[in-house]
């Protein structure tokens, strides 16, 4: 896939072509301000990300632009909430982008 590049009247990906997986770090303004943000966080998990008995937020990934669940980094492991269930291409490319998430060097 060529790269992405916002200019005017520059070449964009496919519509159909999956977004890839990300990990969202706490407080991450994404799924706040995104104009269509049902699109990027659906209203089923709003309350678990967005709450005021946790005001930090929580990180959050995304599987195809949406949020799929929750990580948190614990005793240098990278944990994770998931919000839903995934496909099992779409868990091993979630675990992929973890283990990727973790040993990155602090």
């Amino acid at each position: 896939m060529p790269p992405r590049d916002d200019r005017p009247g520059a070449p964009l990906p496919d519509p159909d072509t999956p977004a890839p997986i990300r990990f969202l770090p706490h407080w991450d303004a994404t799924p706040l301000i995104h104009a269509r943000r049902t699109g990027i966080l659906p209203e089923a998990h709003r309350s678990r990300v967005f709450t005021s008995k946790n005001p930090f937020s929580v990180g959050t990934y995304l599987v195809d632009g949406r949020v799929a669940g929750a990580w948190a980094l614990r005793e240098g492991r990278v944990v994770l909430d998931p919000y839903e269930e995934l496909s099992c291409v779409d868990r091993a490319a979630v675990e992929d982008e973890r283990a990727a998430l973790e040993a990155f060097p602090a």
